[in-house]
Parts: C-alpha cells; sequence; structure tokens
C-alpha cells in the first residue's frame, strides 16, 4: 500500500510539473505554442484551454497535498513501531547475553546470622548485672 502511494505520489507530481509548464504565460508559452495561435482550432478554443489548465493545476495540487500528509502519517506510524520493535529487540539480546555472576549464591541459614535480643514493651529496658 505504502509503495502503491509513492508511485502516485510521484506519478502526479511529474504531471503537475507538465500541466504547469503547458500553462500561458506572458508571451503565451506552450500552451499557445500548441494551439498555433488559432483560436478557432485549437483543441480548447482561446480562453478555454487556460481554463482546464488552471482546474487541473488546482485539484492535481489539492490531491498532491492530501497524499503528501497521508504519507507522512504513514510513514510516522511505520517509524515508530520499527523504532519500538528494535529497542524491544536490544532488550531481548541484553537479557539474554547479561553475564551471570561467577560467586556460587548459598541460602543463608538462620543460626548463622546473630540476633540481637528486643527487649518486650513494658520490661525494664536496663541490663541486670551478676555480681
Amino acid at each position: 500500500m505504502y509503495t502503491f502511494l509513492i508511485i502516485l505520489f510521484v506519478f502526479i507530481s511529474l504531471l503537475m510539473i507538465v500541466i504547469i509548464l503547458l500553462q500561458a504565460g506572458k508571451g503565451q508559452g506552450l500552451a499557445g505554442a500548441i494551439g498555433g495561435g488559432m483560436a478557432g482550432q485549437s483543441m480548447f478554443g482561446g480562453r478555454g484551454a487556460g481554463d482546464f489548465l488552471s482546474k487541473t493545476t488546482s485539484y492535481l495540487a489539492v490531491a498532491y497535498m492530501v497524499l503528501a500528509l497521508g504519507l507522512g502519517l504513514i510513514y510516522k506510524s511505520e517509524v515508530e513501531t520499527t523504532q519500538q520493535s528494535l529497542i524491544q529487540q536490544r532488550m531481548e539480546q541484553q537479557e539474554q547475553n547479561q553475564v551471570e555472576s561467577s560467586l556460587p549464591v548459598a541460602p543463608v541459614e538462620d543460626d548463622l546470622i546473630p540476633q540481637t535480643p528486643v527487649p518486650a514493651e513494658g520490661a525494664d529496658q536496663t541490663p541486670e548485672q551478676d555480681n
């Protein structure tokens, strides 16, 4: 779909270039040369070519702008998806490549940890000394 829209965008761009170049300027340009200066025998008549080319240019310009905005939005969403998936892939690689510590981990037994007695509430806080 994206490739088709790109091809359509390029085609409209080229067609718009041709239509703009065909329009009559101050010196009657290519539009006057096609008609040969003979208004009665030209394809669109004297002023008909200018009106047709002007309207065609307007329609092509609108199609060009709409297509450019659409392609921009599609491209933006594709790039965000690609970047997000690249970040996820990088995180997965780091998790797989994470080097584990070479030191063994053993469970700590309760009898090896020195425990200090906690006095009960209301009990005398001073330790008793034997004489």
